[in-house]
Formats: C-alpha cells, structure tokens, sequence
C-alpha cells in the first residue's frame, strides 16, 4: 500500500487568485465577490430557527445545511454535574452521490 506524505491545502487567497485567474478577472473584484460570498452564506446560515432549517445550494452537488439545536441539560463526564448546555447552529456540509460519482469518473479518465 503506497503512503501519502502529505495534503494539499488551498487557502483562502489560493482559491481567490485561482478562482481570478479562470475567469481573467480582476484579483480585487474577485476577493469583493469571494468575501460578499461568505458574509451572504453566514448571513443565511444565521437565519435558522427552532423551526425553520436552511439549505443553501452552493454549486451543483454540495450544499450547507444549518440546523438549530436548542438547550438542554447535560451531565458532566468529569463532575457528574448536570449543567446547560447552550443552543446553537449546527452548520453540516451535503454532497450528493452524484458529485462523487463525477470526481471518480475524472479521476478514471
């Protein structure tokens, strides 16, 4: 079995000069659009409420999903003390079947 030493990491700025270089847009404009991008998800995501979920779409195959999970009482392991536990908004990434089915089939090019 062959050992992988190592991942690559695309931060950021590698995805903004990359996504600037595709589209031979400015590096500028793309870092506005890239930055309203994550302030639009987050705004979105912050939306959810004990009856209300959101999906967001974000490309074809892979969505963000936040889901809100309300307060409860938990026993701590260490103290064995019930204590609160605080809502909060369970943020989850989904993609389909049918986007990994993609990748695989270029990948076997």
């Amino acid at each position: 079995m062959e050992m992988r030493d190592t991942n690559t990491v695309y931060t950021r700025e590698k995805m903004i000069r990359k996504i600037a270089k595709m589209s031979k847009r400015n590096l500028n404009t793309t870092r506005s659009v890239y930055d309203a991008l994550e302030d639009a998800i987050t705004e979105l995501l912050l939306t959810v409420t004990t009856d209300h979920d959101v999906i967001i779409k974000l490309f074809e195959g892979i969505s963000l999903e936040g889901t809100y999970v309300p307060e409860k009482m938990k026993v701590n392991n260490l103290t064995g003390k019930e204590i609160k536990v605080a809502s909060k908004i369970k943020p989850k990434v989904n993609i389909t079947r049918s986007f990994c089915d993609k990748l695989n089939e270029a990948v076997n090019i």
